[in-house]
């Protein structure tokens, strides 16, 4: 992490618990509505046991490090993406997406501390695009 007057920042984004959450959320939602869909019974026996294993394989995109420069963003993940601008961004409590030329991302604000994070969120809001 450079200095608090350095005009660039760097972040390394630690795991996540809020993925597995939205998995756990993803059953109890879906379950029920397979269960009371008019599906035959073997074929809800089929969503049902393959919604663990399909739900296992999701992963939310997640970024491993951003670094701020003056007027740039660097988002380092399983793409390396630079971002002059934003294209959009959504932040709803402990969670932020932004949406990249190469997809959305998705940060957590327990991958690292609120203090440090805060600057990118300055950043993204200042500088989204106004439609």
């Amino acid at each position: 992490m450079s200095s608090a007057w350095s005009p660039r920042r760097r972040v390394k984004l630690g795991a996540s618990r809020y993925p597995m959450r939205l998995r756990g959320l993803a059953m109890l939602v879906v379950g029920p509505v397979i269960v009371l869909s008019s599906l035959p019974g073997w074929a809800m026996l089929v969503l049902l046991g393959g919604l663990p294993v399909m739900l296992l394989g999701w992963r939310l995109p997640q970024p491993e490090s951003l670094e701020l420069h003056a007027q740039t963003l660097t988002v380092t993940g399983k793409h390396t993406q630079v971002m002059e601008q934003p294209l959009r961004v959504i932040r709803h409590g402990p969670w932020l997406a932004m949406q990249t030329p190469k997809g959305w991302l998705h940060v957590f604000a327990d991958q690292a501390p609120v203090a440090e994070l805060q600057p990118f969120y300055q950043w993204l809001w200042t500088n989204r695009k106004s439609n």
